[in-house]
């Protein structure tokens, strides 16, 4: 009896109203496109006229007239109320679903003035956590890192409420820590200990991400560096190569290289270096130190000997003078004979 009253009153309002389209439509709370589990939704919409028809998922439709305004109504998981009526006669309604429910994804929700044209939005809910990705970690002293890292859906990152970090050192869990940040810092690593780390993210209603991969990490002083050569590329510059002496499957903190040889002193990232102002027929030991944020490594030295090379263009000149002098000979004898 009572929905006849109120559907009666709603077929008197459209006879006398000149037009009950939707003046706007939208999601008002909260601002970002992609809600959370456990959110509080809000639409609003504003009719030119004294009703707001609401409908969802194009089957149960609520009618709220602007004469009740302090009267609330609900349809589905939401609550409908009339917040404004003004002299314009335009009436603004909402629809608040507090706590949101994941399984509201997907839902659409309608508006409308007049029960005939509607305007459409759809609910979108973030789905169950993903893997984080791109994780880095950076050595800041001898006992410390920042490790940071990214979530693979960006447009649900803000969904992530906590990421819970595992940590274990020598393959024993040595602890767990909270971040509500995609970063954290790591502090009383131990030098000579194999660390390993897994993130897993955890969303507004509890819902565990998978696991990231298992970060190995070696928390030491770099190795002896490995296989120098060296070649001698003018009468006072060599070049000398060499490489790193660890596992490539496994993660360290980065090295940088010092390389000395007499009073010259070269810091580099390189695995090579040039070096320049070398004097020839001179014996030089030259010193490679591989160095991090934890210290530094062994010391390695290698022997070179410099000599005074030829110009390579005098031994071809040298070369083609002869050739033509020859050339010469020969023609020069042919004709005399």
């Amino acid at each position: 009896m009572l929905y006849f009253i109120v559907l009666s009153s709603f077929v008197l309002y459209l006879a006398t109203s000149s037009t009950a389209v939707p003046l706007s439509f939208n999601q008002s709370s909260p601002s970002y496109d992609i809600v959370c589990p456990g959110d509080t939704l809000a639409f609003t919409c504003i009719t030119n006229g004294g009703a707001v028809v609401w409908r969802i998922n194009n089957g149960d439709i609520r009618i709220i007239l602007a004469s009740e305004k302090n009267k609330t109504d609900q349809i589905n998981s939401f609550i409908l109320a009339i917040t404004d009526t003004n002299a314009n006669d335009t009436t603004t309604s909402t629809a608040t679903s507090e706590s949101l429910p994941s399984e509201l994804n997907g839902t659409v929700i309608d508006c409308s003035g007049d029960g005939h044209n509607y305007s459409t939005l759809t609910v979108h809910i973030a789905g169950v956590p993903v893997s984080v990705i791109n994780i880095k970690i950076l050595p800041i002293n001898n006992n410390t890192v920042l490790m940071n890292w990214y979530y693979e859906k960006n447009d649900e990152v803000h969904c992530i409420q906590y990421y819970n970090i595992t940590i274990i050192s020598d393959d024993n869990i040595n602890g767990h820590m909270i971040s509500n940040e995609s970063s954290t810092t790591i502090h009383s690593l131990i030098i000579g200990t194999n660390y390993s780390f897994i993130i897993i993210p955890i969303d507004t209603i509890g819902r565990e991400g998978p696991s990231s991969s298992l970060i190995q990490y070696i928390w030491n002083v770099p190795a002896q560096v490995v296989n120098i050569s060296w070649d001698q590329i003018s009468t006072d510059s060599i070049t000398i190569w060499w490489n790193n002496n660890k596992d490539v499957t496994l993660h360290y903190p980065p090295v940088h290289y010092i390389v000395s040889v007499h009073n010259i002193t070269i810091n580099t990232t390189d695995n090579n270096v040039t070096i320049n102002g070398l004097y020839p027929n001179n014996e030089y030991t030259v010193y490679i130190k591989p160095v991090n944020a934890i210290g530094e490594g062994p010391l390695i030295n290698i022997t070179v000997n410099i000599t005074k090379l030829r110009h390579i263009n005098d031994n071809m000149n040298v070369s083609i003078s002869s050739t033509l002098a020859i050339t010469s000979l020969a023609v020069y004898t042919s004709l005399s004979g």
